[in-house]
């Protein structure tokens, strides 16, 4: 939880760009006297691109899954992905699909804070035949920026929970997981 917390404030204090402007002038009045007022301007900048698709990979998942997700926006408050992956473990072929919501709770767009409800399923075999099928539903806090001008990065972190059976029907994975996240990618 404190780490959940620190990477909140963490996000927080970093969102915010502003631009600090020192200017001196002088000029003469009619007298012919030198009047130099100094000023400081303080502004924030906001990057307001419309975005409203983003095509992202999670290089941290390639450790176990090849992955690609597809997000649209919905409206200024939501967005909806799709994705698929299989899996990078070598003897283990399989497919999986997840799909998340993101809920940007400042109506910013695809940009900022989200919270993300999400789920997966996946159908994985081994060399030798046998076969399982694990499900996953978690929760995701998470950031959602773009430093360059289509190019999206963030990051997430949560906590999901897992279960599957194999193919004699008995629960063989049930418990709960941290996910991390760290998204790069395409918007436009």
């Amino acid at each position: 939880m404190k780490l959940v917390f620190l990477f909140v404030i963490v996000l927080c204090i970093t969102v915010f760009a502003q631009e600090k402007t020192t200017e001196k002038r002088s000029t003469k009045d009619s007298t012919g006297k030198v009047v130099v007022t100094e000023s400081e301007i303080i502004s924030k900048t906001e990057d307001i691109t419309p975005r409203n698709f983003i095509i992202t990979i999670n290089p941290l998942k390639f450790i176990l899954f090849y992955n690609i997700n597809f997000y649209v926006k919905v409206n200024q408050t939501i967005a909806v992905g799709l994705g698929v992956q299989a899996p990078t473990i070598s003897g283990i072929d399989g497919f999986g699909l997840n799909g998340e919501a993101r809920i940007y709770p400042r109506s910013k767009g695809l940009r900022g804070f989200y919270i993300a409800p999400n789920f997966s399923i996946n159908r994985l075999e081994s060399e030798h035949s046998k076969s399982a099928t694990i499900t996953s539903f978690g929760i995701l806090l998470g950031w959602q920026w773009f430093p360059g001008d289509d190019f999206a990065m963030g990051l997430g972190i949560g906590i999901d929970h897992y279960s599957g059976s194999n193919e004699s029907g008995y629960s063989s994975v049930d418990g709960n997981a941290p996910a991390l996240r760290f998204d790069i990618g395409y918007a436009w």
